[in-house]
């Protein structure tokens, strides 16, 4: 293994199926990691066995083995289990859901360590279907006990991971517009890209939707003490193709009403609940027009594309922006007071993920009790203000007053400022005095 090589690595992580890709700096195509076994299914199953009885951890697909053995104690959801903060016991012992989502990880990346070394990542990004509060809590406690440099690892929406994977393809696959259908075997969920061409650099969105109660039809299994004889397979099988012929028109029917509004070019299917024949119906449909292509590490290989690009941007970068839900719409500053002129002092900017953010800034106030802030949207909407007051601050002359400003976001459009009075010196000491405010800037 050449120690000189550095990587990308794009970890998809969900309670089902872990896809791991990485991605030599200045190649052009990630590479997935396979599981173990006849059919090397691309992804790892996000699952731990404890053998009975001693303290020896499995996870993938030998902890599944293990578990159809009856050869331990299974423990899935983890990234669930996380998120809820809860716990599991297996002999008489209680293990955090914390513990087992990090366990997990760990094991994963000693997969990956076949191919990639640790001290070889540049950079691992984890991408998760949705980035809140809660999740961004689990994925920090997470980073800190895997052995990758904690400002080496970044978080990524699968929204974004659509966007950067479709932005390394073919222009004409996502431009203008192109879908993503993610099924579970129950539930779907859409990506929706779209570019508005009016704006510099021009903006990608992607809008989520989530479809809930398409099945996947299962057949009737037959057990050879059945009393029903001669002809049960046969009726199994009828009630098996009635099934499919149902759940093909109500997922062709979805689809349709979806996508004849819409200039889409490409669809694309991951999940398991498009495995198999049973939807040829809809298939049929979709590619009537429009290029379809079916796959599993979508998610992985855009946080590929994202992390590379956050070390080596290209023209691609400057000429297209990603405002999804988790980036700010809009720059955000202020003006201070440079004696003769006034100058705009950025405090956040348009396109950053809103949990990235946290600037502080010491400035002199102008005169007033007031704090200006200058919205600027990114969608061409008027500049307007917000305005933090200042109630109780000592009455000083103009330019006397020291202030600190802290702005952090408690959501994308949500932003939260605190503001300390410093004084000026000896002539006007600091009161210690704070103001708080969240506002909402839709």
């Amino acid at each position: 293994m050449d120690n000189s090589t550095r990587y990308v690595v794009g970890y998809d992580l969900n309670d089902l199926l872990t896809q791991i890709s990485y991605f030599e700096l200045n190649n052009d195509d990630p590479k997935t990691l396979v599981s173990d076994g006849e059919n090397e299914r691309l992804g790892i199953p996000t699952v731990l066995c404890k053998r009975k009885k001693v303290n020896q951890w499995s996870f993938g697909t030998e902890a599944t083995r293990l578990i159809m053995n009856d050869e331990g104690a299974e423990v899935n959801k983890l990234l669930t289990l996380a998120l809820r903060a809860g716990s599991i016991t297996i002999d008489g012992e209680e293990f955090n859901g914390i513990d087992l989502l990090i366990l997990f990880m760990r094991k994963s990346l000693d997969l990956l360590s076949v191919y990639v070394a640790v001290d070889q990542i540049e950079s691992l990004v984890i991408s998760v279907q949705k980035l809140d509060r809660e999740m961004l809590a689990v994925l920090e406690r997470v980073a800190a006990a895997i052995p990758v440099e904690r400002a080496k690892i970044l978080f990524l929406s699968y929204s974004e991971s659509v966007y950067y994977y479709m932005l390394h393809q073919q222009s004409e696959l996502w431009d203008p517009e192109c879908v993503v259908f993610d099924h579970d075997g129950r539930n779907i969920m859409s990506y929706h890209m779209r570019l508005n061409h009016r704006t510099t650099p021009i903006v990608g969105m992607i809008d989520e939707q989530l479809f809930t109660n398409y099945p996947v039809p299962e057949k009737k299994a037959v057990y050879e003490d059945e009393e029903q004889e001669g002809d049960t397979d046969s009726k199994t099988d009828a009630e098996y193709e009635e099934q499919v012929e149902i759940a093909d028109k109500r997922l062709h029917d979805m689809m349709h009403d979806f996508l004849m509004s819409r200039p889409i070019r490409s669809v694309y299917l991951l999940g398991t609940g498009f495995d198999g024949e049973w939807c040829k119906k809809t298939i049929g449909f979709l590619c009537v027009g429009r290029r379809v292509f079916q796959g599993r590490n979508m998610y992985s290989k855009g946080a590929c594309y994202f992390g590379m690009d956050r070390l080596i941007p290209t023209k691609l970068n400057e000429d297209y922006l990603f405002l999804g839900k988790d980036k700010l719409q809009f720059n955000l500053g202020i003006l201070m007071d440079r004696g003769a002129r006034e100058e705009y002092i950025a405090l956040a900017d348009g396109g950053e993920n809103w949990f990235d953010i946290g600037t502080e800034v010491e400035f002199i106030l102008a005169g007033g009790s007031k704090v200006d802030l200058i919205v600027t949207p990114l969608d061409g909407k008027a500049v307007r203000t917000v305005t933090i007051g200042l109630d109780g601050l000592p009455g000083r002359p103009p330019k006397t007053t020291r202030l600190k400003m802290n702005v952090g976001f408690q959501s994308g459009s949500k932003v939260k400022v605190v503001i300390e009075d410093l004084g000026f010196g000896e002539i006007f000491p600091a009161t210690g005095m704070k103001w708080e405010q969240e506002t909402e800037i839709e």
